[in-house]
């Protein structure tokens, strides 16, 4: 596949303010950032030490066991049927300061910055734990459910197990990070609705589309666009995880976000109040914008 940015890119559709090239970081190289503006995604090595990434696996090893309604759906963990549903933790940022110090990690937020052209927002937080047995996710983009605007939005995946191929790493589109977004088409005689769990959420799914799979280690943080065609395979192991820690980041420019990824904090944590919530259902016009 031809990833190669193409000259009538339309402004919205790139993390990227400016279309410049990335300034200078030290936390993250020209050839990292680079690839994030040709492909769409990233990976970035060391943003978390291993004591970080030891305290995130061991603070929510215990946050599972809270009988908390703070997985999807408000579900708690034990009505989740991981073959199903996705087992995930949802906002832990709301719910722990400690949390929110993760997401806004100054390494990460640097990084973002680099790759948005502005300062980061951060606006999501979730905890994937994927046991053993569980089900993929179907292949989607964010912002689809974000709605940021005028850019797209940022995830940042840290690996808190190896992300393999055998436990359901992800499977990226490369160059999707240029495509508007795609909007569900329902299929004739079937009743479910387009973005079922675990099927695929893009119908019909692009032709050229040629989606490859991205293995990270423990520890390390992908990066990629709001726009990226993305999904994961299923855990088919007996006894591994697949544990990944997620932020969703906008840029400081934004001005309007789904209502669902409000209240949005800066990197000092201070709650960003000018955003307005979309209330207009997106480029899709369907009202969809939340939990994805």
């Amino acid at each position: 596949m031809n990833t190669t940015p193409s000259a009538a890119l339309a402004p919205n559709l790139t993390p990227s303010a400016t279309g410049a090239a990335p300034e200078v970081s030290p936390v993250i190289s020209p050839a990292e950032a680079a690839q994030f503006q040709r492909a769409g995604w990233c990976i970035v090595e060391g943003l978390f030490g291993p004591d970080e990434i030891d305290a995130i696996e061991a603070f929510f090893e215990i946050y599972k066991s809270n009988g908390a309604a703070v997985y999807d759906d408000n579900s708690r963990i034990e009505e989740i049927d991981p073959a199903q549903r996705q087992v995930r933790a949802m906002h832990p940022h709301r719910y722990s300061e400690q949390v929110k110090n993760w997401a806004l990690q100054p390494r990460v937020m640097e990084v973002l910055g680099v790759l948005l052209g502005r300062p980061a927002l951060m606006v999501q937080t979730m905890y994937y734990f994927k046991p053993p047995g569980s089900k993929g996710q179907g292949m989607h983009q964010d912002n689809f459910y974000l709605l940021a605007a005028p850019a797209t939005c940022i995830a940042a995946w840290t690996a808190i197990d190896n992300s393999t191929t055998e436990n359901g790493c992800l499977y990226v589109v490369p160059g999707s990070h240029r495509h508007e977004i795609h909007c569900p088409k329902a299929t004739p005689g079937k009743t479910e609705t387009w973005n079922n769990y675990g099927d695929s959420h893009i119908k019909p799914f692009p032709r050229d589309a040629k989606p490859i799979r991205v293995e990270v280690p423990r520890g390390s943080t992908m990066f990629f666009g709001g726009q990226l065609i993305h999904g994961s395979g299923p855990n088919r192991t007996t006894d591994r995880s697949r544990r990944t820690f997620i932020g969703h980041y906008v840029d400081q420019a934004t001005t309007s976000l789904s209502k669902f990824y409000h209240p949005v904090h800066n990197a000092a944590g201070r709650i960003v109040s000018d955003i307005a919530e979309d209330t207009g259902g997106g480029p899709c016009g369907d009202g969809v914008g939340g939990v994805h």
